[in-house]
C-alpha cells in the first residue's frame, strides 16, 4: 500500500511555511521554531500532546480528532526525517528573499513583500489542505514562547533535545 505523507513533501512544506509566515507576521523567526511549527501544522493531532499544564491551552483538546489510525508514527522520528525537507524549503525562502539571514545563522529576518502573489493567494486559500485551525492556534499561543528553557517550545513539543540548551 502506498501512503502519501504531506509532511515529507517539500512543496507542501513550502506552502505550509508560507501560510504560517503570512499569519504569524513576525519581523524575525528562528529556524527551529519554524521547523517545530511546521511539524504541528502538518500533524495537527500532535498539538493535543503538547506537554503543558492542564489549564493552559484548553483548546488543544480540539486537535485530538485530527488523529488518523493510518498515520501512526513516532513523532520525533518523523520530525527528524523532515529536517532535510525543512532545510530545502528554508533555502528556497532565502533564494526568493522571503527570509534573510541575520547576524545569528539560526535566525532570519522575514520580508513578506517578497512572497510571489500566486503563492500568497494559494497559501491564504481555504482550500489548500493546510489546517488553518492549527496555524491560528500556533500564532495565538505558541509564537510568544521561547524556543529554549524549562517551558520552551523544544520541551513542550518533545520533538527536540532541550536539556543542554543555554538560555
Amino acid at each position: 500500500m502506498l501512503l502519501y505523507n504531506k509532511a515529507l513533501d517539500v512543496n507542501h512544506t513550502f506552502l505550509r511555511m508560507t501560510a504560517l509566515l503570512i499569519h504569524w507576521n513576525a519581523e524575525a523567526v528562528e529556524r527551529d521554531a519554524l521547523r517545530l511549527f511546521d511539524f504541528l501544522i502538518a500533524n495537527p493531532a500532535h498539538i493535543q500532546k503538547l506537554s503543558v499544564p492542564r489549564d493552559r491551552f484548553v483548546e488543544k483538546k480540539e486537535f485530538k480528532n485530527y488523529s488518523n489510525r493510518y498515520q501512526s508514527f513516532d513523532a520525533m522520528s518523523l520530525f527528524n526525517a523532515m529536517k532535510e525537507i525543512h532545510l530545502i524549503a528554508i533555502g528556497r525562502f532565502i533564494e526568493i528573499g522571503i527570509l534573510q539571514l541575520g547576524e545569528n545563522t539560526s535566525k532570519y529576518h522575514v520580508v513578506l513583500e517578497n512572497i510571489p502573489d500566486d503563492l500568497k493567494v494559494l497559501a491564504e486559500s481555504t482550500e489548500n489542505s493546510i489546517s488553518s485551525k492549527a496555524i491560528y492556534f500556533i500564532v495565538k499561543n505558541l509564537t510568544s514562547i521561547s524556543l529554549t528553557g524549562p517551558d520552551g517550545l523544544k520541551k513542550i513539543t518533545n520533538l527536540m533535545d532541550y536539556k543542554y540548551d543555554a538560555n
